[in-house]
């Protein structure tokens, strides 16, 4: 419980538990509406589906145990948090095909590169944007 206590202490390693989580909880909303839909719909029509549906709740999550700021407006948070995750989910729709058919490497390995690039870059944009006091 000591552990759990000092790791929740940290900024950084809150952001970190609660992405894991984050990233769960939308791929099982993937898997929801795949499965609901996935037979008459595209992948990315699937994907953009999940992705709002998934969205409120990292926005909550991010906001109130991440960065704490629940004194700020909070339709103001959102959109700028709507902003940065949508600009961070372009990117990763743009640079994976262009990252596997420039360097001929697998898409699993390219997606696996991007998640740690981006999960630097979601941390400081919301920490210095998002949720910026």
């Amino acid at each position: 419980m000591k552990w759990l206590r000092h790791t929740w202490r940290s900024e950084k390693q809150r952001f970190l538990i609660v992405g894991a989580w984050n990233t769960l909880f939308g791929y099982l909303v993937f898997v929801a509406v795949h499965l609901l839909f996935g037979q008459t719909w595209h992948p990315t029509a699937t994907l953009l589906v999940a992705y709002c549906i998934a969205l409120p709740q990292s926005f909550l999550a991010q906001r109130l145990l991440v960065f704490r700021r629940t004194a700020d407006d909070w339709r103001a948070q959102f959109l700028r948090f709507l902003g940065s995750n949508s600009a961070i989910f372009a990117a990763n729709l743009i640079l994976l095909p262009a990252f596997t058919s420039v360097t001929d490497t697998s898409p699993l390995f390219g997606q696996a590169l991007f998640i740690l690039g981006s999960t630097v870059a979601s941390y400081l944009v919301h920490k210095h944007y998002s949720f910026a006091g």
